[in-house]
């Protein structure tokens, strides 16, 4: 038991300067110092603390590379394209991203507790048990669902110009390789490869995707359906660069036992994983799906662009999460509940801080941003400032959800995540249709927003955590 809490606090006190008070230079000083020598392999080898530090490292340069890679590449598009072929690969992606979901049926985020729990069991059979069982299981989903849907584009042919048809039809290929794509992620994350999990979906495949987009362009020139074309090509590199990572970092026995599998109880736990995996996607796409549908195909381009820099409110709260995330497991497991608040809270601040610092920046120059894409893009500027700001509202609700599924409650979480699908719905086939883009934005904002107060909530009366800046204690 000392052990654990030795543990526990030294844990703790690494991310305890997440929000240092003012008057701190000197720890802060000692923590930098600290990082750099874990970083450049000197000290902490092997340490929990090393494990997360280069974890978190490993990630923020993976999404600050991701993120200058897809604003690169969608303002490189929007350039090339213009407003309706751009529009054109926007709609029929987000089709592709949408589907990818029910396809892989949460099972990736199964596999990093799996795995991860196999392997500290050495449960070799166990492990091999359900990757084998996992890819059978997607292999058949995603093909079938890719399928359902393209005859259902076939018998509704006339609702759509030959140009989005084609398109969707290409994007198709894309559910398998996305599912796949995210299951290699899970069983690599499970096994202790965090950063590694990462690089073929932040990375190789939006790299692969840019270069061939160039080459393209200059030889052949570009559409809209030949861009879906370009990034499922893209997409076939990432899996089989995931596919060699998972061969190389697999442990050897696996190889040398049989597989022993626990269907039932892997099938109970993959509805909540689902849904709760699905909530980034579902809140942001069904707008974007709607606004194609009932205005121009455009208008899903124009509110593609602007959900895309939104995004960039998120970006300190995405990076904390990810050492967050095992930080508040281990927390748990050893019953400190007065440092875990302490941990929620901070975070919760830091990452409204940094929220708050984006949103300013993105509202003050919304005008020239949008008009990076071009003048066709105008119309993205009010739908950017009423992102901006919901993002940055809902991070000053914190972590609830990781508070949530780290303790058991990911039923919980879950129930939110349907509360939102159906609000979002509602409001965008209700909002889209008075307001335009700025409903959809409304749209994604209020349902966002309405999750994550639920969640708040139920993470306070579940486990007596308050997950906002407010921190209250009992």
């Amino acid at each position: 038991m000392s052990g654990r809490k030795s543990r526990s606090s030294a844990l703790l006190s690494w991310n305890g300067c997440l929000w240092p008070p003012s008057g701190l230079d000197k720890p802060m000083t000692k923590l930098v110092k600290e990082i750099r020598g874990i970083l450049l392999r000197k000290e902490g080898q092997g340490t929990l603390k090393a494990y997360m530090v280069r974890g978190t490292v490993g990630t923020f340069a993976l999404k600050v590379v991701n993120t200058v890679l897809a604003f690169g590449t969608s303002l490189l598009l929007a350039r090339l394209l213009g407003a309706e072929e751009y529009g054109v690969y926007a709609y029929a992606i987000s089709w592709a991203s949408l589907l990818s979901v029910p396809a892989v049926m949460g099972l990736n985020t199964l596999l990093v507790r799996e795995v991860a729990k196999y392997k500290a069991l050495e449960d070799w059979g166990s492990l091999r048990g359900i990757l084998r069982w996992s890819d059978r299981v997607v292999l058949l989903t995603s093909i079938g669902i890719a399928a359902v849907f393209s005859l259902i584009v076939w018998f509704l042919r006339g609702k759509f110009s030959p140009e989005v048809r084609t398109a969707l039809w290409i994007a198709m290929g894309l559910v398998p390789l996305l599912s796949f794509l995210l299951l290699r992620q899970g069983g690599l994350q499970g096994l202790g490869y965090v950063v590694e999990a990462q690089v073929p979906q932040l990375f190789l495949l939006p790299a692969t995707f840019l270069v061939l987009t160039v080459g393209v362009y200059f030889a052949f020139g570009l559409s809209g359906a030949l861009a879906v074309g370009l990034r499922l090509i893209a997409g076939l590199v990432a899996v089989i660069a995931a596919l060699l990572l998972l061969r190389k970092y697999l442990p050897e026995p696996v190889t040398d036992v049989p597989s022993l599998y626990h269907r039932r109880g892997w099938v109970r736990s993959t509805f909540p994983f689902l849904l709760i995996g699905a909530a980034g996607i579902i809140n942001q796409r069904i707008p974007v799906i709607i606004s194609g549908h009932i205005l121009e195909v455009e208008s899903a381009g124009v509110l593609n662009i602007a959900i895309g820099v939104a995004a960039f409110v998120d970006f300190l709260a995405l990076a904390i999460y990810m050492p967050l995330t095992p930080t508040v497991s281990h927390l748990i497991t050893v019953n400190d509940k007065e440092r875990l608040q302490t941990l929620i809270t901070k975070s919760a601040r830091l990452a409204a801080t940094g929220s708050l610092l984006t949103m300013v920046s993105l509202i003050a120059l919304a005008r020239p941003i949008v008009f990076l894409f071009g003048a066709a893009f105008a119309t993205a500027k009010v739908p950017l400032i009423i992102l901006s700001s919901g993002y940055c509202f809902s991070n000053m609700l914190g972590f609830p959800m990781t508070v949530l599924s780290m303790s058991g409650h990911e039923a919980v979480g879950a129930k939110a995540v349907l509360i939102m699908a159906f609000v979002n719905f509602v409001l965008a086939m209700g909002l889209v249709p008075l307001w335009g883009l700025e409903g959809g934005s409304v749209a994604i904002v209020a349902s966002w927003v309405t999750m994550k107060l639920l969640l708040a909530y139920w993470a306070r009366k579940k486990t007596g955590i308050d997950s906002t800046i407010i921190g209250w204690r009992e």
